[in-house]
């Protein structure tokens, strides 16, 4: 098996569907690993603190799930960081699971896989994964990769891999594309060209707004910290934030709280996700927002003082 029930991964703050992805099927309960400064990421110190609390509670901490690039810091951790965590897991005797997903969605330099890192020597407990849906924008092809050295776990997913196989023309449809060198290097240097221009026109609004971020390097996103907005310190607080920003802005954030953050205020950006003309129409909107917040507070916002926002 690949994991048994009610055994525990660790990652630090992850992308909010992983805890269905993981529990679903397998069982397994995913637990965050907490950093003092998430921009650099979790040392050993913090790897076997998670660990230790999460044993406190009966767990058996078996897999460590690596997000790199970070889902949702958009921060690149460096080679050295990457093998330390593997080397803790090791220590431990547990396996580790690479997530690139957006490997070759960077806006800056400093990315290296994992299996570069490790000179291809995974051996039998350190297994990559990536897909096309993110770098190449083809969520709908539905196709995966698992690179890993442990014939027992290749044969296992051999197996399950009759219920989810990749179908004939599908595969056709994506050999023809990884085949097209001219077609890939051009599709891949004009994307992220694009996510970079998107990218620095949503920190300069953010910069404009006094609103404190993580400087991100890669993916399609930005983490920043709202929580001088919150009507109150709490998740709850956060929760009517975003709910004001829904009703009154039409715009829409992936709470910290869903992404196992512990300090309330923190939002996922997703600034690729539209054109940069609806994202520089979204950020105009968020600063009309912020600025009544500040001007009025939550006291007195309502209907009229916000019928200007959109």
């Amino acid at each position: 098996m690949l994991c048994f029930r009610f055994d525990l991964r660790c990652c630090i703050q992850y992308y909010a569907a992983f805890d269905a992805d993981l529990k679903i099927v397998a069982g397994c309960i995913a637990v965050p690993v907490h950093s003092s400064n998430p921009s650099i990421g979790p040392t050993s110190d913090d790897l076997e603190s998670a660990a230790a609390m999460a044993e406190a509670k009966g767990l058996r901490v078996r897999l460590l799930l690596i997000t790199n690039p970070n889902n949702p810091l958009g921060t690149i951790y460096p080679p050295a960081l990457i093998q330390s965590a593997i080397d803790w897991a090791r220590s431990r005797k547990m396996h580790t699971v690479v997530d690139e997903l957006y490997a070759l969605s960077t806006h800056e330099g400093g990315f290296e896989s994992v299996i570069r890192t490790l000179n291809n020597d995974l051996r039998n407990d350190v297994h990559h994964v990536w897909a096309l849906s993110k770098d190449f924008g083809a969520s709908g092809f539905r196709i995966g990769t698992l690179y890993s050295k442990n014939q027992r776990l290749l044969s296992s997913i051999a197996n399950l891999n009759i219920f989810s196989g990749v179908s004939h023309p599908m595969q056709m449809v994506v050999q023809e594309l990884l085949m097209d060198d001219n077609f890939i290097y051009g599709f891949l240097d004009n994307s992220r060209q694009r996510i970079r221009y998107s990218y620095k026109l949503c920190i300069a609004r953010l910069d404009e707004m006094v609103i404190p971020y993580v400087p991100a390097k890669a993916g399609i996103f930005v983490y920043a910290d709202f929580s001088s907005l919150l009507p109150d310190q709490t998740f709850g607080g956060e929760a009517k934030f975003s709910s004001l920003l829904l009703d009154a802005a039409r715009i829409i954030m992936t709470p910290g709280q869903a992404q196992h953050d512990r300090k309330p205020g923190m939002f996922r950006i997703c600034y690729a996700f539209v054109t940069p003309e609806i994202l520089e129409m979204a950020m105009q909107r968020l600063d009309k927002i912020v600025g009544k917040i500040r001007r009025w507070h939550w006291d007195n916002l309502n209907a009229e003082s916000l019928t200007d926002i959109l």
